[in-house]
Formats: C-alpha cells, sequence, structure tokens
C-alpha cells in the first residue's frame, strides 16, 4: 500500500480561528522544545537551550517565519521518523506525527536545515518540503543554518501561506502572535521549565513585538505555583492542579481574565475563560491587586485525549466541562479561600438585601437558598434570573402535595398514621408561599411610600426652576401622565398607584390622567385638563367596567358616578383668585354632565345628569387655598376638609387632605400587611446608588428600582 500524501493533506482539520491557524506554526516551536530536551537528555547540559523565533511581512500572505533551536538536530533517528507519514516516534510525549503535515497545509514553502552529531563529529542536512506525490523531502545543501559549525541545531522556514482559512485566519497582528506563544506554552514559562524564547514578531507596516520566554510570563505571576487537590475521576485516576495568581497581562490575547489551562503532555490544548465560576473579579496577593488566577490542568486523560490538530480534546464537552468546574472548585476553596470568604460576606449581605425587597423569592430557608445561587449571582437580576425557576418549582410542589391530600379526603383512600403532620406541613407550605407573597407586595409598597415622602420633602425646598419637574415625577408615581387608560393603544402603560390617594381606587382601570377633557369626551373641545379622571371605580363607588378591560364594558346604563382628582404642589402658597377649588371643580362638572366618555374599545358611555361626583384634592394647606378651605367641615379627624356644592352642583363632594395627611394614613394602611409578612415596619428605603464590590456592574439598581 502507498501513502497519497496530498490527499493526506486536504482531509486535515481546517482551522476556524486565530489560535488554530496558529499550530502549523505552534508545532514547529514545540519540536525545537523538544529538541532542546532531548539533547540535555542524551549529552547533558553543555549549553543553554533557547529557541529564535522570527516572523516578518505579518499581515500579508508573503509572510515569513524563522524557528531556530540548539537541539539534538535531526540525526538519523529523528529524520527516518520525519519522513514516516503517522509515525509514532513522540507517542509518549502526546506526538500525533501529523505536526509537519499541517506545516503543508498552512505554508506555501518550507525549509528545514538540522545540524547533528555522529560518531565524526557534527554532521548537516538540508532540504525542502513540498506538497506533492513524490519526492516529498527534496535535499538541497545551498540551504544556510547560519549557526557555528559545532552547535547542534535545527532551523525551520516557512515562506508564504496558502489561500483559505490559514490565510484568512492567521493573525494580523504582531502583538497576537506574542499573546497566543505564550498561552501555548503557559505551563511551562509560568512554571519557569523549559529552555529561553526569544521571539521578534514584524508587520509589514514595521511594527514590532519583541518577547523573551519564559521570563515574560513569569515576572508576572504573584503567586504560585500551588498544587491544590487532584480531580478524582470515575476510573479513580487523577488531574493535577496548579494554580497562580498573575498579573492580568498574562491573560492578554484570551477572553476575560481568569483562566483554566487544559494541558496535554504540557502543552496547553484549550484555554477556558472562568470569569463566571470564579465570580469574584480582580485577585490580591500581598501588596498587588488586579491579578488574574490561572489554573493548570494535566493528567494522563488529557494526554491521551488530544484530537490529531491538537487544538481540542476527543473527550465529551460535559466531561471537559465538568473538569473545568472541578478545578475551579478546588481553587476557590484552596487557594483564593481567603479572599472568597470576604466575597461572599458582601454577596450574603446583597442577598438579604435583595430578599427584603423581594421577600416573595423567600420560598425556602434562606441559608439553603443562598447556598444554591452559582458563584457569580451578586446582583438583584442575577437572584431573580437564577431563583424563578426554582421558586415555580416550589410553588409547583406545594400545590401537587395539596392536591394529593384532597384526592386522599375525597376518594376515601386509607390515609396514613401521620396524615395529621403531613396536613400541617403542606398549611404551613402555603401559608409560607402566602406570606412571601404578601411581603412581596407590602415591600413594594413601602418603597412607594418612601419615594413618595422624598419627592414631596423635595418639592417643598426645591428651587423653582426644578419644580415642574419634580412635580412630575410626584404625578407619575401616582399614574402615568397623559394616558387614558381606555384607549387600546395605550393600554400597557395603565398602570398605576391610585391607592396611595384612597384604596378605593387601587384597581381603578377606566381613567385618564393630564388629559384635555376633549380626548376623553365625546364632542367636547374643552381644553380643561383635570390632573386625574375616573369613571371606574370597580369595587369602589359602583362597578361599570371589568379590570384591566377583560370584558365588555356594561355601557347600558349611563355612569353613576365619577372620581376627580386634583394635585397641587407640595408646599405651593401663590395661588391666584380665579385658582379657587370650588370654581375649578365646577367647570369640570359641568363640562362632563350629560357628555359621553370614551370607554374599552373606543365605545361610548353616557353620564347621567344626576351622576355622583367626588373630588379629591390633595395639597398643602397655605396661602389662598387655606383661606377657601378654612370654611368647610372638618372630616379625616379634622385633618382633612369637606364642602358639598349646591344648586345646580348638589351632587359634587369636595375633600381636601394635605400630602401629610396621605402619606401617613397610607403608611397605617400597610403596617397590617408588613406585620402579616414579619417585616421590618420601622425600615425605610435607601435610595442612594448601591456601589458592589469586588468589580460589579457599575449599573446595580437603586433600592427603589
Amino acid at each position: 500500500m502507498t501513502e497519497n500524501l496530498p490527499n493526506r493533506v486536504r482531509k486535515l482539520t481546517k482551522p476556524r480561528n486565530y489560535a488554530q491557524a496558529m499550530q502549523p506554526f505552534l508545532e514547529a516551536v514545540s519540536n525545537s522544545i523538544m529538541a532542546i530536551d532531548d539533547r540535555v537528555s542524551v549529552f547533558g547540559n553543555h549549553s543553554n537551550g533557547v529557541v529564535n523565533v522570527a516572523v516578518s511581512e505579518l499581515g500579508t500572505d508573503d509572510i515569513s517565519i524563522e524557528i531556530s533551536d540548539n537541539g539534538i538536530g535531526l540525526d538519523q533517528v529523528r529524520y527516518e521518523a520525519f519522513c514516516e507519514i503517522d509515525t509514532d516516534f513522540k507517542r509518549e510525549r502526546g506526538g500525533k506525527g501529523v505536526g509537519r503535515l499541517y506545516w503543508l497545509d498552512a505554508f506555501k514553502k518550507i525549509e528545514v536545515v538540522s545540524k547533528y552529531k555522529t560518531d565524526s563529529g557534527i554532521s548537516q542536512r538540508a532540504f525542502e518540503f513540498r506538497l506533492a506525490q513524490e519526492n516529498q523531502v527534496f535535499e538541497n545543501d545551498e540551504l544556510d543554518h547560519n549557526s557555528a559549525s559545532k552547535v547542534t541545531g535545527t532551523i525551520v522556514r516557512f515562506k508564504g501561506l496558502r489561500q483559505g482559512p490559514y490565510s484568512e485566519l492567521f493573525p494580523k497582528r504582531a502583538a497576537t502572535i506574542k499573546d497566543y506563544l505564550a498561552a501555548e506554552f503557559i505551563s511551562n514559562f509560568l512554571s519557569k521549565v523549559g529552555p529561553v524564547v526569544h521571539l521578534t514578531a514584524t508587520t509589514k507596516g514595521g511594527t514590532v513585538q519583541t518577547a523573551t520566554y519564559p521570563k515574560d510570563v513569569s515576572e508576572l505571576v504573584a503567586r504560585g505555583p500551588e498544587k491544590v487537590s487532584d480531580i478524582i475521576l470515575d476510573d479513580a485516576s487523577k488531574l493535577e492542579v496548579s494554580c497562580f495568581l498573575c498579573d492580568k497581562k498574562a491573560s492578554s490575547g484570551l477572553t476575560g481574565r481568569h483562566q483554566v489551562h487544559l494541558l496535554g503532555n504540557s502543552r496547553t490544548v484549550e484555554s477556558r475563560n472562568v470569569d463566571d465560576l470564579v465570580a469574584i473579579g480582580p485577585l490580591k496577593a500581598d501588596e498587588l491587586d488586579d491579578l488574574a488566577l490561572h489554573v493548570l490542568v494535566s493528567g494522563e486523560l488529557l494526554d491521551n485525549s488530544v484530537a490529531e490538530s491538537r487544538t481540542s480534546f476527543t473527550l465529551p464537552e460535559g466531561e471537559v466541562s465538568e473538569i473545568v468546574k472541578s478545578a475551579v472548585k478546588a481553587a476557590r476553596s484552596e487557594f483564593i479561600a481567603d479572599q472568597l470568604n470576604e466575597f461572599d460576606r458582601s454577596r450574603r449581605e446583597q442577598f438579604e438585601k435583595f430578599l427584603e425587597h423581594q421577600p416573595i423569592f423567600g420560598f425556602a430557608n434562606s441559608d439553603e437558598i443562598f447556598a444554591s445561587l452559582p458563584a457569580n449571582a451578586k446582583s438583584p437580576e442575577d437572584f431573580v434570573s437564577k431563583l424563578a425557576l426554582p421558586r415555580f418549582r416550589a410553588e409547583q410542589k406545594r400545590e401537587e402535595a395539596l392536591s394529593s391530600l384532597v384526592e386522599k379526603v375525597v376518594s376515601g383512600e386509607q390515609v396514613p398514621e401521620n396524615f395529621g403532620e403531613v396536613v400541617r406541613r403542606a398549611a404551613e407550605g402555603v401559608h409560607d408561599n402566602e406570606r412571601a407573597a404578601l411581603g412581596h407586595h407590602a415591600a413594594r409598597r413601602r418603597v412607594v411610600l418612601d419615594l413618595m415622602d422624598r419627592l414631596i420633602r423635595r418639592l417643598r425646598n426645591s428651587p423653582e426652576e426644578d419644580k415642574n419637574h419634580v412635580e412630575n415625577t410626584l404625578h407619575t408615581l401616582l399614574v402615568p401622565m397623559r394616558v387614558n387608560s381606555s384607549n387600546p393603544e395605550e393600554e400597557e402603560r395603565a398602570a398605576h398607584d391610585l391607592w396611595l390617594l384612597d384604596e378605593r381606587l387601587a384597581f381603578a382601570s377606566s381613567f385618564s390622567s393630564d388629559k384635555r377633557l376633549a380626548a376623553v369626551l365625546e364632542d367636547s373641545d374643552s381644553e380643561l385638563r383635570p390632573d386625574v379622571l375616573l369613571w371606574d371605580v370597580l369595587y369602589a363607588l359602583g362597578p361599570v367596567g371589568h379590570q384591566g378591560g377583560a370584558e365588555e364594558v356594561e355601557d347600558t346604563e349611563p355612569l353613576s358616578t365619577v372620581f376627580i382628582v386634583e394635585l397641587k404642589h407640595p408646599g405651593r402658597a401663590n395661588y391666584k383668585a380665579e385658582e379657587r377649588i370650588e370654581d375649578q371643580v365646577r367647570r369640570y362638572v359641568t363640562e362632563i354632565k350629560g357628555g359621553e366618555i370614551e370607554g374599552f374599545g373606543r365605545r361610548k358611555i353616557r353620564v347621567s345628569d344626576d351622576c355622583q361626583f367626588h373630588c379629591l384634592v390633595v395639597a398643602d394647606f397655605h396661602g389662598k387655598l387655606a383661606d377657601e378651605v378654612s370654611g368647610w367641615d372638618y372630616v379625616h379627624n379634622r385633618r382633612g376638609r369637606e364642602r358639598r356644592l349646591g344648586g345646580d352642583h348638589s351632587s359634587v363632594i369636595i375633600q381636601a387632605v394635605e400630602w401629610d395627611y396621605v402619606l401617613s394614613t397610607s403608611r397605617q394602611a400597610n403596617r397590617a400587611l408588613l406585620d402579616a409578612a414579619g417585616l421590618d415596619r420601622a425600615r425605610t428605603t435607601d435610595f442612594t446608588k448601591q456601589h458592589y464590590t469586588h468589580n460589579e456592574s457599575e449599573g446595580a439598581t437603586k433600592a427603589a428600582e
């Protein structure tokens, strides 16, 4: 049988990224490092091992690369192995016998010049390595070695990239060559093992990058190497794990900061970013900070599982991922445990704050919930995304348990002796779930109340130029501005917090906010603009529709109740004579009575002539407003005033209350919810920016959000 070399090369795996496109070049560097190891092993360490790598015309298809070493050279045994396709000469060191075939796939021209020892002294062989059916190794004695006559070693020269994936993907930047070379032999370089490697990379434009390894990498090590617990595999074999803390420059050219390097026969096969698994950002060592974790994983399983291309393993992805996770777990618990303890304390504080604002996620013991969170969950958004599904499953499990109990009782099936205890536990689960939901509702209300308090105080002390903006903010907190909730196009914006003004309004679904009456009433051109106009107050004053418009509006009967809200700037005292509350309300009522209001789906509802109008005015009693209400009747333990109009407006009742009364009564109503949910009533919301430690997102949400 004969070997078809061009066909063999054609079937090789083609590169799909920078790292794979560089593999033929890196194979040559690896050969040089092995050649130096062989020279030391056979002849002793008579001189320092050095590999020189020179790259020129980088960024063009005419790239030129020269790798030279002072290794053992291509003696007869090694030359014969070179000439044997799929040789197993380096099998014990992970050699696949195909590295030089990738040379043929990547480069147009390949030259090899080598000096080696013989019984009679130093001999030399020089040849061109060609992609051809015959004479693949073409001897050429004119090739120059450029080294001292008594020094063994090999020079490999690559010239020109072949068109296709290699031409497209081979790095164009000198810095990329530097970074990938460091990453490929990170194990040797971090541990200061092996020969010195000098790199000079020059682009066509003249940009030069130089590096000396392992010095340029080992100098970045702040701590290590330190071994941590081995990874024990299913067959009882093990993988060794070594850890380093390095300057973040050691991760240059790699994705992210923290890295796990999976080694095959002392060479990096895969480097994986593990920022999410490590979770903590920059690490520290002594006086140094802004460090990165580098973890090396090696062992027989990885050595024996390197793919032919040396850029991946033949192991299933799930198995490789588990190895990476196990390595990070060992590094976290042993190598950086002290820093993680501080980090986890901070995470736990954030988690407890989160539960205070979102008690609905307290569906189990908080210690158990926190322990279930992945290490990279450290913000409210993270907690929600990671706990939503477990919370759903916990509720589903409780419901299934209850359904099972009901079936046993209804069917007459024999119940177990501990049935009472089972029922008690199920009931407690339901109670805990309901309490969590209630706590979530009460906690949200508390945040809204605290925010309302802040806005009221700010408005009372704001300069004139800020008042309009802050006043709009207060209005929007209560109910969105410029919305007609019965307009299908605006329905999504129709959520509100009108319960702050009156609990009866909590479920109101038909209202307009800061809209001209002409936009609400049929056949009206009025420019009057009530702050809030409600005509569907549901369970409060007689429903005419259904919340959210889920069902058709009852429009066969005219409206008998309308609610109007006027919001006056907190602290305002400069009322004009024409701004009397009674006059303002009369104008609204006159315009609305007898008209038609647009309902859900643009259907019209007539307002009856004897419609009752409830008007709520929220203001601070100062200036002319205080004078106007001074003659009204007291209500709400003398904290509010009420006025029933007469004559044609005898169906109109106006109540005026101060902002502090609205705030205090809403807080009082919420205290029962807080008590039932087991939350701290005295606590107030911190609206300052939450600054997370350990390089957390700058976009951390405010407590109110």
